[in-house]
């Protein structure tokens, strides 16, 4: 399974993208785990695929050529270069929000932190995306 992670720039909490992770891995065991090199986002999500033998894809955003552009450009490529399987869509702005609707445009199931379907097979919305509430203790 080849699933594409995607979040906003500014996501910093590590057991959420972990924990996420961990639910996707347990039900589609993962042969690559493909992300948009944020530094925070993109470190965390490499350090949980390094500890499970899962390769990595990074595609960095070019900021010095695209400027404010660069997310969306490199989002649009990374989602048509790294032929995912799924994506997993966790917080993030406007950016991750028109990278779910184009992986779901591509018929491509997208999930939320939680393991639930934001997309169905056919990539239909079947709720937004929103940051998950904390998981009882």
């Amino acid at each position: 399974m080849r699933l594409l992670v995607a979040g906003g720039r500014h996501l910093n909490d590590v057991a959420l993208i972990h924990h996420a992770l961990d639910r996707v891995h347990a039900r589609h065991p993962l042969a690559v785990l493909i992300h948009g090199g944020h530094a925070f986002l993109g470190i965390a999500a490499e350090d949980w695929a390094r500890d499970r033998d899962v390769h990595v894809l990074r595609y960095p955003a070019n900021w010095r050529l695209h400027g404010k552009r660069a997310e969306g450009i490199r989002n649009a490529f990374m989602l048509a270069d790294s032929r995912p399987d799924m994506v997993l869509a966790l917080p993030g702005g406007e950016d991750t929000r028109v990278l779910v609707m184009a992986a779901s445009a591509r018929g491509l199931v997208v999930l939320d932190p939680r393991g639930q379907r934001l997309t169905d097979h056919d990539g239909a919305p079947c709720r937004t995306l929103a940051r998950p509430e904390p998981e009882p203790a």
